[in-house]
Order: structure tokens, then sequence, then C-alpha cells
């Protein structure tokens, strides 16, 4: 019996595949998350996808209700205007 390529291959635990979008943490879980975590999550490359819209939505309003919105502008690296 040959066996397929497929079913010889691990997943390396380094580079696990990105959260399912059909499955996104709902808004309790996200608010069970800590500051850090969200940052994390909000930094990380498989949210800026589109179809990860609505949970990187839930979790910019989470740190601005948290953190306040001048932290959130410094995340994204967005610019305060200056009245210019």
């Amino acid at each position: 019996m040959q066996v397929k390529e497929y079913e010889t291959k691990t997943t390396n635990p380094k580079t696990k595949e990105p959260p399912s979008v059909s499955h996104p943490p709902t808004r309790e879980q996200l608010n069970s998350m800590t500051t850090d975590e969200l940052v994390r999550m909000l930094l990380s490359p498989e949210l800026a996808l589109p179809a990860n819209a609505p949970v990187r939505q839930q979790i910019i309003i989470i740190l601005q209700e948290r953190e306040g919105n001048a932290f959130v502008e410094r995340l994204l690296g967005g610019k305060t205007s200056s009245g210019k």
C-alpha cells in the first residue's frame, strides 16, 4: 500500500495555520483576552486579510474602550491631525 504524500506531512507548530474564518472569536471571547493578547492578534498578518475585517474591527473597539484612541492610533501607525 502506497502512502500519500499529504498523509505523511505534519504541521509545524511554529507556523500554525491561520485561524479559521468560519469560526471567528466571539465578542465574549475577545473581551476575556488580555490587552497584550489583543494587540498581538491585531498585529498578526492573518488578521490583515479582508475576510477577517469584522474581527479586526471588534478588537479595535475593545482596545479603544480599554486603552483609548491614542493607544490604538499608535498601534496602527495612524497620524493624529495637528489642526493645520
